[in-house]
């Protein structure tokens, strides 16, 4: 089963050809939320998953995201040799290593249109791309937190440069989730346009990566109107109705 979350990018530096070096602190233990849909379950409404610090850590876990492309946002199929030069925008280095209860490794950010998208603020969170073995069973983390799954054989496959993540608030760059064409919002990003890909993103995935949830009729009406605003009133009014909608619901 394939997963998307997000991590961090610390130790920014910039080098002289132009091209961004930074390390990803892209992975923790510790239980995690997904919709029903995310994961396989479309008639739960949210799934709590598990993943073990001893799964995390695991040589062939760490290793797995070694020598791996950087993306501008999810390509919408897994990064292969095949499709390496029409998505990769940079990649991570080989020296992986653990920092806490997180996984750092080194990248580089080599492609312009990432480098763009980094220095205008537009995308400065990563978010891991990757595979696991999704075993259903309940149980109690050793936090206390109950879930209902965990994740075995986890194995990296790019990493995405993303506008915002699941890890948590320590997960951004630099300082210490309805499907649209990866291509188009990659666009979007590079030219700086943040409110029209807020708006592409807006039916659903949008909506579900602020809420965990799938968006309610009421949301998805409010959205509609909100792309008949002008884009400097957009974003505030889609987040001024998810606050009512989470009230509500």
């Amino acid at each position: 089963m394939e997963f998307r979350d997000r991590a961090p990018l610390e130790k920014v530096r910039r080098l002289a050809d132009g091209r961004i070096s930074a390390v990803a602190k892209f992975a923790r233990s510790g239980c995690y939320t997904y919709t029903g849909s995310e994961v396989g379950r479309p008639h739960l409404a949210s799934v709590t998953v598990y993943r073990p610090e001893d799964e995390v850590f695991s040589e062939d876990a760490m290793a797995s995201f070694a020598h791996k492309a950087i993306t501008l946002d999810h390509p919408s199929e897994p990064v292969s040799a095949k499709n390496w030069r029409k998505v990769s925008v940079g990649y991570t280095e080989g020296r992986v290593a653990r920092d806490g209860a997180y996984v750092e490794i080194p990248l580089i950010l080599a492609d312009g249109d990432a480098v763009s998208a980094f220095d205008s603020g537009q995308a400065r969170q990563l978010s891991a791309g990757y595979s696991c073995d999704l075993i259903w069973g309940d149980g109690v983390a050793p936090d206390g937190t109950a879930y209902q799954a965990t994740q075995r054989t986890v194995r990296g496959n790019h990493i995405a440069l993303v506008p915002a993540g699941r890890a948590g608030e320590a997960c951004r760059i630099g300082d210490s989730r309805s499907s649209v064409d990866a291509a188009d919002r990659s666009r979007a990003l590079a030219a700086g346009r943040y409110a029209e890909t807020s708006r592409m993103q807006a039916r659903g995935e949008y909506i579900e990566r602020l809420t965990g949830r799938r968006p309610t009729e009421h949301q998805e009406m409010s959205v509609e109107h909100a792309q008949g605003l002008r884009d400097e009133a957009r974003e505030k009014y889609i987040r001024d109705q998810l606050r009512v909608s989470r009230y509500e619901g």
